[in-house]
């Protein structure tokens, strides 16, 4: 039988071949956003839901949770990463109810209880919002990352902040940066991916 010699190319794709199990390719990115897991992001909340009810990381454990920032008066971020959130659970199906989706003001000055228990349940009855002190505010965003400016101009308000989210995993810890340009779809997907244990 004829040897015919390999190119280098070929002799490549062989090793790689022997040397890379089945589906380490397709493994090679874990979660569609940012996968965060080594990093030291979030930690426990401790601050009042929109009712007064005192919140903590400990409260949803069991459950993939998604956190969102923003106020009741943004023009089209907020808004839009509501609905998006909102069309994830549809996407979840019967997993919808093993996630919790959460949304705190950073604008606690002017997004009162009343307001937030109207705004951020129309998007879906399931959401929570969180309401801390300005002081309460400052430490739960600098712990996951989250810069806020509120800025006084011409007597109005503006609040410029950052529009990414986050997915917790079952047990509290930070696993998924959720970019403001990713989809419904791609996110219900990391949140399979984390309610499978991944």
């Amino acid at each position: 039988m004829r040897t015919v010699p390999l190119s280098r190319c070929s002799r490549w794709l062989l090793v790689l071949a022997f040397a890379c199990p089945l589906g380490w390719a397709g493994d090679a990115k874990a979660f569609n956003g940012k996968d965060v897991s080594a990093r030291k992001i979030g930690g426990e909340l401790n601050v009042p839901d929109s009712s007064g009810v005192r919140r903590k990381l400990a409260d949803f454990r069991g459950k993939v949770v998604l956190i969102f920032f923003g106020y009741t008066h943004c023009p089209d971020v907020c808004p839009t990463t509501l609905s998006r959130m909102n069309a994830v659970l549809e996407l979840l199906g019967a997993d919808a109810a093993r996630m919790q989706v959460l949304w705190m003001t950073v604008d606690p000055e002017r997004d009162t209880p009343a307001l937030l228990s109207n705004y951020v349940p129309a998007f879906n009855p399931s959401f929570i919002a969180l309401r801390g002190s300005p002081e309460q505010t400052l430490r739960v965003t600098h712990a996951f990352e989250i810069q806020y400016q509120v800025l006084h101009y011409n007597g109005q308000v503006l609040v410029d902040h950052s529009a990414h989210g986050y997915l917790l995993d079952r047990a509290g810890k930070v696993r998924v940066r959720l970019g403001y340009d990713m989809t419904a779809e791609q996110i219900a997907e990391d949140v399979h991916r984390l309610l499978r244990g991944s």
